[in-house]
């Protein structure tokens, strides 16, 4: 459990050191899934960039900024230094053998980002030892001493050592900063999945301009791994493989002929096809109660939530638009009362308000009037549950209206 700990606090503390680089799709809210899959990638990222780099980590094709605080022509100045973006910079494995056992291929773009002195591309080899880079150009007689730093999969930065053992260490370049140009997509972000009563809705933003396409991903309850289960172009898909009462999870990824991107927020749904009806109230329809019985109590089949209907994510009733509540308490002599404008309140209008948000709940419950007030004597008292706010957790609206009423002497 300790080490559990001490390691998610290392992941977020490494997290905000690199946001840039680290940055795993959306940025969780309060409620939001973090599966495991999440926590894995995560630690994963962590773990690479805080061990010895390997060969594996630089080959392949890079775009480097350059950076020097000595004037050279066709860099840019940039008040205290100069720098040179966009170099290409290949690094390629000669054989199968590490670096260390046969020097690896470097050349770059020109003017060279490595020797600043340099107008025309570098071209030589290159070794990896204890996260050094020793490259050595081609007509050189000596390599030169650099330090790797991996940021991210996708990012090293390397810095000049300038020992004694270098010859001219002014001629090249302070520290240089390379990003793969062979960059898988960005993650997707702001994933949804919504019942839609005989299957499941996915949706989700795409975030890059250069991906091929699209792979879903879903872990049922009863599984402990998630499988592809669509591979295509489109930002939704209609997940309809899945039986009443399943709950699946999903997580999406894009990709391009150099990889995966990471992998998206976890969401979940439920296939639910049965709209929620209500299963008792209190007091029960048709009874009389005593005058100093103000509590109404409904119980629905199901959990259920309280919705503003022309918008079910506000969660404030105050933000809501519409007028009205979810379950009105009328007495008999106030037919003509309108809505929201309680001119005659509480003799002939009881108060009831169901909060909009309250969520997880299978009973509404309140006050009918004011803690010191009573029912009227001799009242019949019609309360409706308006559909239109009431939704089961899973997204079902109720198909009709509730009606009931009950009496005082």
């Amino acid at each position: 459990m300790n080490k559990l700990l001490v390691g998610t606090l290392l992941a977020f503390t490494c997290i905000s050191s690199f946001a840039d680089d680290l940055k795993v799709a959306d940025d969780f809210k309060s409620g939001d899934l973090v599966s495991a899959d999440t926590f894995n990638q995560i630690f994963d990222t962590i773990e690479k960039i805080n061990r010895t780099v390997v060969d594996t980590d630089l080959v392949g094709v890079w775009s480097c900024d350059a950076m020097t605080t000595r004037n050279t022509t066709g860099w840019t100045s940039k008040s205290l230094f100069y720098i040179l973006e966009n170099s290409q910079v290949n690094l390629t494995a000669s054989s199968s053998a590490t670096s260390l056992e046969s020097a690896y291929t470097i050349s770059t773009s020109s003017p060279s980002p490595f020797k600043r002195t340099l107008a025309s591309a570098f071209s030589g080899t290159y070794i990896l030892y204890n996260n050094k880079l020793f490259t050595k150009q081609a007509d050189e007689s000596e390599a030169r001493i650099w330090d790797v730093n991996i940021i991210s999969p996708t990012r090293f930065e390397l810095t000049f050592l300038e020992t004694s053992a270098q010859s001219f260490p002014t001629n090249y370049a302070s520290f240089i900063t390379c990003d793969s140009a062979e960059a898988v997509p960005a993650s997707p972000t702001a994933p949804t999945a919504t019942n839609n009563k005989t299957g499941i809705n996915l949706a989700w933003t795409d975030s890059s301009s250069d991906e091929t396409g699209f792979k879903v991903y879903r872990r049922l309850s009863s599984e402990t791994e998630a499988k592809v289960i669509a591979t295509q172009t489109a930002v939704t898909y209609s997940d309809t493989d899945l039986s009443e009462g399943q709950t699946a999870f999903y997580h999406v990824i894009a990709y391009n002929d150099n990889g995966d991107s990471a992998k998206s927020k976890a969401v979940s749904a439920t296939v639910d096809s049965i709209a929620p009806t209500v299963a008792t109230t209190s007091p029960a329809n048709g009874v009389q109660v005593a005058v100093t019985d103000r509590i109404l109590s409904i119980t629905f089949s199901e959990k259920i939530k309280v919705i503003c209907p022309s918008d079910p994510t506000i969660t404030s009733s105050i933000a809501c638009p519409d007028s009205g509540s979810a379950v009105i308490a009328q007495g008999t002599f106030n037919n003509s009362f309108k809505r929201g404008t309680p001119s005659d309140f509480p003799a002939k209008l009881y108060s009831y308000i169901a909060s909009i948000g309250s969520s997880g709940t299978s009973t509404l419950s309140g006050d009918l009037v004011g803690s010191a007030e009573q029912l009227n004597n001799a009242d019949t008292i019609t309360v409706t549950l308006d559909k239109d706010w009431i939704t089961d957790i899973n997204g079902n609206p109720m198909e009709a209206d509730f009606v009931f009423t009950f009496t005082t002497p």
